[in-house]
C-alpha cells in the first residue's frame, strides 16, 4: 500500500502537475513508517514554468479594474492557482517535515491538502478557459518563504491555517462578490465553494492551535507565535473584514475584534512617529512644564493622523481595545500603535526613518536608538524674533495694501526700560511681549497701554529677561481670524497640504481646528473683495502666496527638510478695513492644524471634520469621538467632531 510520505514526497517534489495534483489512490495511505524527519529543501519541484525563482521577475497582479476582460481574469486566476499550488506542497512539506506530530492531525492535514489539489485544479480549468495556461506568467514563492522555515506543527497551523487561510476568509468571499458582479457566475460559484472550505481549513487550524499553544488568550498566543516579516495583519485580506465567517470557524469575540482594528504594515518599510510637544522649551533650555509633560500623554494619539496605515506609532499606553473601536468606527485608520516598553522590537525591524512631532535634539537622540541619525532644527528656526525679521522682509518686497503695516511687526526688546519705552509711545492700545522660542501660551505677557507697570508685571518680564535676553514685543491687534498653512518641506520645495481655521484662546493657546479649502468663506463679501481681488485666475491672495511667501519662506529655511506650519491672522485696523498678518509664527513642526488637515484628508466618508482640545471636564461635543482614551489621570482631551452633527458648519 502506498505511503502517505511517499504520495507527500510526489506532491513536493514532483516536477509535472500531474504528480503534484494527483490524488491519493483509492485503496487510501498507510501512515505507519514514517521516516525520518525532513529538512526544509528551499523549494518544491515544479515544471520548468511554475518555479519559484526569488531573483526572478515577478508578473505584476492585476487587480480588479479591467475584470470585465476574460484575459485579466485569467491573470488574477492564474495567481490563485499558484497560491493553492503552494498551499497544496506546504501541507505536503508538513507531513514529511513533523512524522511524530500526532495521527490525527496528520489525517486532517492530508484532507486539506486534497481539497487544496481541488482548488488549483478549478482554477486552472477556469483560467484555461479565458485563454490563460497555468506558468504563463511568473510565480512566486512568497507563502512557501514564510511558512516553510517552521519549527513546529503549531508554527503550521500560526502561519497556514491561521494567518493565510484566515486572509482567504476576506478574500475568497470578496473576489466571489467581484466576480459576480462582473457577470461571471461560473468563477464566482469556485470563489465560494473554496470559501467554505477555508471556513473548515480555518476551524481546523484553531483546534491544535488551541491544543498546542501556552495559557494565553487566542489573540496574544497568535500575535507571540508571529516572527518577521509575519505579523497579524497578514490575517486580514484587502476586502471588508469578514466576522461572520470568523465566528463560523470558532475564532473568539476577542480574537475578531483585536485583528478587526489591527494595523501594521505589509511589505513596505515604515516610518516611527511620536509626540514630544516639549520640544521647544527643551531647544529655550527650559525643564518641560508640568502641562506640557501632561499633554504628552494626554494628545499623543493626535499622531495617527500623521501616520499610514502600515506606519508605527510610539506611545505611552497603547488605548483599550474598545477605545480603538470607536475610533475605526468614526473613520479614522489607525496605523501600529506600539507602547515604549516595546521599543526594542521595533527597534530591530527595518525602519524607513523617524518622524517626531518636532526633530529636537533629544528627538534626534531617540532616533539613533532606532538605528535612525537626524539631524535636529536649530533653534533660530522656531525664534519668533527670527519669524518677524521675515515678515518684514516679505512686506518690503509687496505693495498689496491689505497687507499689515510694519508698524504692526513685532521688534526685539533687551529689557525693561525697552518694553515701558514702546508701551509708552501710544502706538497701540495693548502690547504682547513674547520669548523667542516658546509654545503656545507660555513666557507671554499682555500689557496695556494706560497706567503703569505694577510691580507683579515688572518682575515677571525681569524673570522672561533671565530666561531670554531678547524679547519679542508687538501690538495686540484686532482679530478677526486665525487660520494657518501646513507644508511639507522637501528636496523639490515646499509641498501645500492644506490650510486650516484656528480657534485660539485669549492667550494664543489652541482650541480648535478645522481643514479647509477657502479660509476666507465666512468673511463678509466686502473683506473677501479686498483679499481676493486682482491677479490672475488664483486671486491676489493666492499670487501673493505663490510668488512671494512661498519662494521667501523656501530662501530661509535653507536645509531644512519636515513639516512646517506658518501661523497667520486677519486683523481691523483702526478705519475698519481688513488687514493680513500673513507670518505670525513659522513652526518647523508638525501643528494641530497639520493633524486637523491629515484627518481631514484620510477620513474615508470625506465629511469635514473640526479636531478640538478641551480639558477633561468639558462636555463632549455633539457628533465627537475622543483621541484621548479618558482615564483618572487624564486631564486634556483632543477629540473628533464631525461638523455635520455639531451644527456649526
Amino acid at each position: 500500500m502506498t505511503t502517505v510520505r511517499e504520495f507527500a514526497e510526489r506532491v513536493l517534489f514532483g516536477e509535472t502537475l500531474a504528480d503534484k495534483l494527483a490524488p491519493p489512490p483509492a485503496a487510501g495511505l498507510e501512515d505507519l513508517a514514517r521516516g525520518p524527519a525532513l529538512v526544509t529543501p528551499e523549494g518544491p519541484g515544479r515544471p520548468r514554468e511554475l518555479r519559484l525563482d526569488p531573483d526572478g521577475v515577478r508578473a505584476e497582479f492585476p487587480g480588479v479594474a479591467r475584470i470585465e476582460d476574460e484575459g485579466e481574469r485569467g491573470r488574477l486566476l492564474h495567481f490563485f492557482a499558484n497560491h493553492e499550488l503552494l498551499a497544496t506542497e506546504l501541507m505536503a512539506l508538513v507531513l514529511l517535515k513533523f512524522p511524530d506530530a500526532p495521527a490525527e492531525f496528520r489525517a486532517g492535514v492530508l484532507k486539506t491538502l486534497k481539497e487544496e489539489q481541488m482548488h488549483t485544479k478549478l482554477y486552472m480549468r477556469r483560467m484555461e478557459a479565458c485563454g490563460v495556461e497555468f506558468g504563463e506568467l511568473p510565480v512566486n514563492g512568497f507563502f512557501w518563504n514564510l511558512v516553510a522555515p517552521m519549527n513546529t506543527p503549531l508554527d503550521y497551523v500560526t502561519r497556514l491555517s491561521l494567518t493565510f487561510e484566515q486572509a482567504n476568509l476576506d478574500y475568497a468571499r470578496g473576489y466571489s462578490r467581484v466576480f459576480s458582479n462582473a457577470g461571471d457566475p461560473e468563477t464566482a460559484g469556485i470563489l465560494d465553494r473554496i470559501y467554505h472550505d477555508e471556513i473548515n481549513h480555518v476551524h481546523y487550524g484553531l483546534t491544535w492551535f488551541r491544543k498546542w499553544r501556552e495559557g494565553r488568550s487566542d489573540w496574544k498566543s497568535f500575535c507571540s507565535l508571529m516572527q518577521e516579516p509575519l505579523s497579524a495583519a497578514r490575517a486580514k485580506g484587502a476586502f471588508e473584514f469578514n466576522e461572520a465567517g470568523r465566528r463560523e470557524a470558532g475564532l473568539d469575540e476577542e480574537f475578531i475584534r483585536e485583528l478587526r482594528v489591527f494595523s501594521r504594515s505589509k511589505g513596505r518599510t515604515p516610518d516611527v512617529y511620536w509626540f514630544n510637544p516639549e520640544a521647544e522649551d527643551e531647544l529655550a533650555g527650559n525643564r518641560a512644564s508640568a502641562p506640557l509633560v501632561q499633554a504628552s500623554h494626554d494628545l499623543e494619539m493626535v499622531m495617527v493622523a500623521l501616520a499610514k496605515a502600515d506606519d508605527v506609532v510610539m506611545l505611552n499606553k497603547v488605548p483599550s481595545l474598545e477605545h480603538r473601536e470607536r475610533l475605526q468606527e468614526f473613520g479614522v485608520v489607525l496605523p501600529e500603535l506600539v507602547e515604549w516598553s516595546d521599543q526594542e522590537k521595533v527597534a530591530a525591524r527595518k525602519l524607513q526613518g523617524v518622524r517626531p512631532w518636532a526633530a529636537s535634539p533629544g528627538a534626534c537622540a531617540r532616533a539613533q536608538e532606532f538605528g535612525v541619525r537626524q539631524s535636529p532644527v536649530g533653534a533660530d528656526k522656531f525664534s519668533k524674533l527670527k519669524h518677524a525679521e521675515l515678515l518684514g522682509k516679505v512686506l518690503r518686497a509687496s505693495d498689496w495694501e491689505v497687507l499689515c503695516d510694519e508698524g504692526d511687526v513685532g521688534r526685539p526688546v533687551g529689557s525693561v526700560e525697552d518694553v515701558e519705552a514702546i508701551r509708552r509711545s501710544g502706538k497701540a492700545a495693548c502690547w504682547v511681549v513674547k520669548a523667542p522660542v516658546s509654545t503656545a501660551g507660555r513666557d507671554r505677557m499682555l500689557l496695556s497701554s494706560e497706567g503703569d507697570l505694577s510691580g507683579a508685571d515688572e518682575r515677571r518680564l525681569a524673570g522672561m529677561f533671565r530666561r531670554s535676553a531678547v524679547l519679542l514685543m508687538e501690538p495686540w491687534l484686532d482679530r478677526v481670524l486665525d487660520f494657518s498653512i501646513q507644508y511639507e518641506m522637501t528636496d523639490d520645495g515646499l509641498r501645500n497640504r492644506g490650510m486650516v481655521v484656528l480657534e485660539n484662546c485669549k492667550r494664543g493657546q489652541f482650541r480648535s481646528a478645522m481643514a479647509v479649502r477657502r479660509p476666507f468663506d465666512s468673511l463678509g463679501p466686502k473683506d473677501r473683495r479686498a483679499l481676493h481681488e486682482g491677479g490672475d485666475g488664483r486671486g491676489r491672495w493666492g499670487v501673493w502666496l505663490e510668488e512671494l511667501l512661498e519662494p521667501a519662506l523656501g530662501t530661509w529655511l535653507g536645509d531644512y527638510r519636515g513639516p512646517l506650519g506658518v501661523d497667520a491672522f486677519l486683523y481691523r485696523d483702526e478705519k475698519g478695513g481688513i488687514r493680513l498678518k500673513p507670518v505670525v509664527e513659522v513652526n518647523p513642526r508638525y501643528t494641530m492644524g497639520r493633524v486637523a488637515v491629515e484627518f481631514a484628508r484620510d477620513r474615508r466618508n470625506r465629511q469635514p471634520v473640526r479636531l478640538v482640545i478641551q480639558s477633561v471636564e468639558s462636555a463632549l461635543p455633539p457628533g465627537g469621538v475622543a483621541l484621548t482614551e479618558v482615564l483618572e489621570s487624564t486631564r486634556l482631551v483632543a477629540y473628533l467632531v464631525d461638523e455635520t452633527v455639531s451644527g456649526k458648519r
